[in-house]
């Protein structure tokens, strides 16, 4: 039984010298959030994986409950209740006046429209409000951070390299209105500080870096009082995520120090990783903390964007990115390509386990949550818009079933997909970009 002298607000921060560490949902926090009625939050993260998906080895041959896993999506298989997958969409078509073959696949996926601006007109920064900011609108409250938007490339600023439109629509998939982009955060680092560096302290928190002292100790002395309120289980979950923002900072840490030693190391900023694999996991680390601590409960991550060179050495494939996706049709060319789409599904398995192994109330951070990964085409090779990769993954709290195919009719927009999801999180939209109504899912 709970006593009165444990109970915690919801909102209670560890502080120290330049750090601000929000908790976890305990047991404790429990009578005050009882006293508010205050259901298990929705949360919703969009993952954008650029330049498509080839179709025959993604979308499962039979439709409904109990479908066999494709190879590229197999690695989800033993999530299987939590996915939903989704085919025979159209997305928005990515001609000359809207955003081009590639900047339009990602800059529509979040609103169906992307760039407002004509072709060549570089002084227009407009598209529309993306369907996480309407989430955000109604599922933030007294969250941190109201968004989290995260990558691991752009493009830089030079207006002529981006489809004759200005950078700024490749390095976003996100817009908190028709003229505000939010472009990604790529330095881990960074969005280290944003989540946990207490902003009205830069002096300290600088401070703190410098002399490399750990966040954590810098609230040691606060978490012991803490704990001393608490009962062993909510000690116990306290400690695994402590754990976590830990194991998160001492990578940071490793892989400041090697680019500090390498001789021959970029001049990238320190915290943005040399090696993409761990790049990507961090990404995902600090994602999975940000909705532990309840820091955000909207985010979007763009694993690259639609011109990327990136290289995916590590899993057997030296060649860029978006040239691997132009793969002529040959079995060599269609292998690469898909070899590089089955590590990202790797990646997002490993993310939606931890997830699913992270309590949160009565369920799990999986049960409250859905993620859309998917891309803005189908097949690379010719830039198909129709049919592309459209995954959910969570039960939202209830609101999806997971372990389904749909095969839609008709060619629905994948607008009406965003719709559906604005749903789920209680938005009152009635139209999204093109959509038609809303996709029943």
């Amino acid at each position: 039984m709970l006593i009165t002298r444990k109970h915690l607000p919801r909102r209670t921060v560890l502080r120290g010298m330049g750090a601000a560490i929000a908790l976890p949902l305990l047991d404790a926090m429990v009578p005050a959030l009882a006293q508010s009625s205050a259901p298990r939050p929705f949360r919703f993260g969009a993952i954008y994986m650029p330049n498509g998906v080839y179709p025959d080895l993604w979308h499962p041959m039979t439709v409904g409950k109990d479908f066999e896993f494709q190879p590229i999506m197999k690695p989800l298989e033993p999530l299987r209740e939590y996915v939903t997958t989704i085919s025979r969409m159209q997305a928005p078509p990515g001609e000359r006046d809207n955003g081009g073959i590639h900047m339009g696949a990602s800059a529509a996926f979040l609103n169906g429209v992307g760039p407002v601006a004509e072709h060549g007109q570089f002084n227009k920064i407009e598209s529309r409000k993306t369907v996480d900011q309407h989430i955000a609108d109604v599922v933030a409250g007294d969250t941190p951070l109201r968004s989290l938007e995260v990558g691991t490339e752009d493009m830089g600023t030079s207006a002529g390299a981006c489809d004759g439109y200005p950078c700024v629509f490749f390095n976003t998939i996100s817009w908190r209105d028709d003229t505000s982009p939010l472009p990604v955060g790529i330095n881990p680092q960074v969005t280290f500080e944003r989540m946990f560096g207490d902003p009205g302290t830069a002096e300290q928190r600088l401070a703190r870096l410098e002399r490399k002292r750990s966040l954590l100790d810098s609230v040691a002395e606060e978490t012991a009082r803490i704990n001393r309120r608490l009962g062993p289980a909510d000690r116990r979950l306290l400690d695994e995520y402590l754990t976590n923002v830990r194991r998160v900072e001492s990578q940071l840490e490793k892989m400041a120090v090697r680019a500090e030693t390498l001789a021959d190391a970029p001049s990238a900023p320190i915290g943005i990783p040399n090696d993409f694999d761990a790049h990507v996991t961090l990404t995902y680390d600090l994602l999975h903390l940000a909705f532990q601590g309840d820091i955000t409960r909207v985010f979007t991550f763009m694993l690259g964007h639609e011109g990327s060179s990136r290289s995916y050495a590590h899993v057997g494939v030296p060649e860029p990115h978006h040239p691997i996706s132009h793969h002529g049709d040959t079995p060599q060319g269609i292998e690469k390509y898909a070899r590089v789409t089955t590590y990202q599904i790797v990646k997002l398995a490993e993310f939606a386990s931890k997830l699913a192994a992270t309590p949160d109330g009565d369920g799990t951070l999986l049960d409250s949550v859905v993620l859309y990964w998917g891309s803005g085409m189908s097949n690379g090779n010719t830039h198909d818009r129709y049919n592309p990769p459209a995954l959910l993954v969570g039960k939202a709290n209830g609101k999806l079933r997971g372990n389904r195919h749909i095969a839609v009719e008709n060619r629905e927009p994948t607008a009406n997909l965003l719709l559906a999801l604005a749903d789920l999180a209680g938005c009152e939209l009635e139209t999204i970009g093109p959509s038609t109504g809303r996709l029943a899912i």
